[in-house]
């Protein structure tokens, strides 16, 4: 999955790419789609949280330098012990000094669970990755077979069109010399205007194909490879859906996501219950430079100070906020639990449902393959009865669009086959690039 395929040249150069099939325009999705690449960008940031985290958990190091120039006038009376003297003290000095302090935790739980939930939010950024590839691989098939969808539906109004014509003509023909009445011609008109409409709405809907290929993959393509004819559809394998639903609670990614989405909650929760506990911190300081006491002259001691120091730490009262802040912890964990239950809940039923209509679609097929042989025989009796005046326009208009919409059912129910395989298969995390390849080799060049 993490290995993209090169591109050629050409490809890169073009703006305007000639009749690809479905590897290259994965494979041109892969490396411009907008929101792969962000959701690679959002994995690498998130993989920075364990190294903040576990910062909290490693010796802390400051050093620190000071220079300040300082103008005094002391005046006032000194006791000498059996005097008591005036004085007036002028000093100009500059006063340097250094500072260096170091800390290291021993004991605090808040932070090491905190780094703990950093760990496991990393192992569900790369899930969140995963899953996020598998959706690529998903809308990059149902954008290639929407073109291909496309492309029949309108090869199938193109020809309904100029059928529904001939037909209109013939019938304004069979007019004029007084066969047949006007209201034939009518409905012929009628007939004809409602296909040259659905003709124009097939022409947008491929324009608007091509243009969310062009959205996915950054480049404009002007032909797909079509589908082969003698691609054999047949029911998914394994053939118990209980095998798929296995599968699916065992490398669903969008599983995988929640169940570490909610041991990260879990880390988190412990983290916050962990304030209410002691915690152990040494440290220890040095400097070295001027001290602000002053001797006889007026002018500051140079001496250094080290310092080590054991600070032992546990609140008391924080106004009940850590109590709340427990509270909220639990019920998110909580929460993350339910969210888990109904994930595994909603996996198993779209499992079970694409298996079944994985199989209602193969069978599908079949059946829609028929009935274009059984629609065009049926035209083909119409339009004899037509001749000869047994039948009139509208049953022949109506044959004539029972054919093609047999001829249309029977595309659309192998680009529904296609998508709902896909699905399948991503639910049951079986999903992957070797999927593109074998439906590559479904498809005819271009």
């Amino acid at each position: 999955m993490k290995k993209l395929l090169s591109l050629t040249t050409a490809l890169l150069a073009s703006g305007t790419v000639f009749g690809a099939d479905l590897s290259t325009i994965y494979q041109q999705a892969a490396s411009n789609d907008a929101e792969i690449a962000a959701a690679r960008a959002t994995r690498e940031a998130n993989g920075y949280n364990i190294t903040i985290a576990r910062g909290a958990l490693l010796p802390q190091a400051q050093v620190s330098y000071t220079h300040s120039q300082i103008e005094s006038d002391l005046s006032g009376a000194v006791s000498t012990g059996t005097t008591i003297v005036d004085t007036d003290i002028e000093s100009d000095y500059d006063r340097d000094l250094l500072q260096l302090s170091a800390s290291q935790t021993l004991f605090n739980l808040n932070s090491w669970y905190t780094y703990q939930a950093a760990r496991t939010g990393d192992e569900a950024s790369a899930l969140q990755l995963q899953l996020a590839e598998q959706q690529l691989l998903l809308r990059t098939a149902q954008a290639y077979f929407d073109v291909l969808r496309a492309k029949d539906n309108l090869s199938t109004a193109q020809a309904e069109e100029k059928a529904v014509k001939r037909s209109l003509e013939q019938t304004k023909q069979r007019f004029d010399v007084g066969l047949i009445a006007i209201t034939e011609v009518h409905e012929a008109q009628a007939g004809y205007d409602l296909t040259y409409v659905n003709l124009l709405g097939q022409e947008a809907a491929l324009d608007i194909s091509y243009e969310a290929l062009e959205q996915l993959t950054g480049q404009r393509f002007d032909a797909v490879s079509p589908l082969r004819d003698d691609v054999a559809m047949e029911a998914p394998q394994p053939v118990n859906a209980d095998e798929w639903v296995t599968s699916g609670m065992d490398k669903y990614a969008g599983l995988l996501l929640a169940e570490a989405n909610k041991d990260a909650v879990r880390m988190q929760r412990n983290a916050t219950r962990s304030n209410h506990l002691p915690t152990v911190t040494l440290s220890g300081a040095y400097m070295d430079g001027d001290q602000q006491s002053l001797d006889a002259n007026g002018d500051p001691y140079d001496g250094s100070i080290t310092s080590i120091q054991l600070e032992v730490s546990m609140p008391l009262l924080a106004g009940g906020s850590l109590y709340g802040q427990s509270k909220q912890a639990a019920l998110n964990f909580a929460a993350a639990d339910y969210q888990l239950e109904q994930q595994r809940r909603a996996v198993k039923q779209n499992i079970r449902s694409l298996f079944r209509q994985v199989k209602t679609d193969a069978l599908n097929i079949k059946a829609r393959k028929q009935a274009i042989t059984s629609a065009k025989s049926a035209l083909e009796a119409t339009e004899t009865g037509y001749k000869v005046g047994t039948r009139n326009i509208v049953e022949v208009l109506t044959a004539q669009k029972n054919l093609y919409s047999a001829q249309r059912d029977y595309a659309n129910a192998r680009y529904d086959y296609i998508i709902n395989l896909l699905t399948l298969k991503f639910y049951a995390g079986t999903l992957n690039e070797a999927d593109i390849q074998m439906l590559n080799g479904w498809l005819t060049a271009a």
